[in-house]
């Protein structure tokens, strides 16, 4: 008897692991369909720094003047840099980001793919698309979406 509650609870916590994992898996954001026409500007910070601040213009719910005020990781400033590891992966960055100019709100999830939103700096020493930090750039114009217009 006693067995048989041990496997009955083992298998009562897997399926709730299953269906955590099952959820967390198909959530997503839900992107609004009438932003306003205008100037956004939004962050990803870790801790107390601020690593990727995005700035873009949306004009009937499409991305344009798309860029960064700062992309900063592990003490460097990537946007400072001219050549190099750090310029190039700056560049890919840029790159992802410019994916979505003239393109849709409903679109920014697409970054989740990165390996299908940049070409030139596919690979850079290394770092792949696959692997670059894209989320943060998502999380960046979600949260500029999130905080509405910063000028009209």
């Amino acid at each position: 008897m006693k067995r048989l509650f041990q496997g009955t609870a083992i298998m009562a916590l897997a399926f709730v692991f299953l269906l955590a994992a099952s959820l967390s898996v198909g959530a997503y954001y839900e992107y609004a369909d009438n932003y306003e026409d205008a100037t956004y500007r939004g962050i990803f910070a870790d801790g107390d720094s601020i690593q990727v601040n995005v700035q873009f213009t949306l004009e009937d719910n499409t991305f344009t003047d798309l860029s960064f005020r700062q992309l900063y990781y592990g003490g460097i400033d990537y946007l400072e840099e001219e050549d190099g590891t750090y310029y190039e992966l700056a560049q890919q960055h840029k790159e992802a980001l410019q994916y979505l100019d003239g393109r849709s709100v409903s679109e920014v999830d697409d970054l989740f793919n990165p390996e299908d939103a940049v070409e030139e700096y596919a690979e850079v020493d290394g770092f792949t698309a696959a692997t670059m930090r894209a989320n943060k750039i998502i999380s960046a114009v979600r949260d500029a979406l999130n905080r509405g217009p910063y000028s009209y």
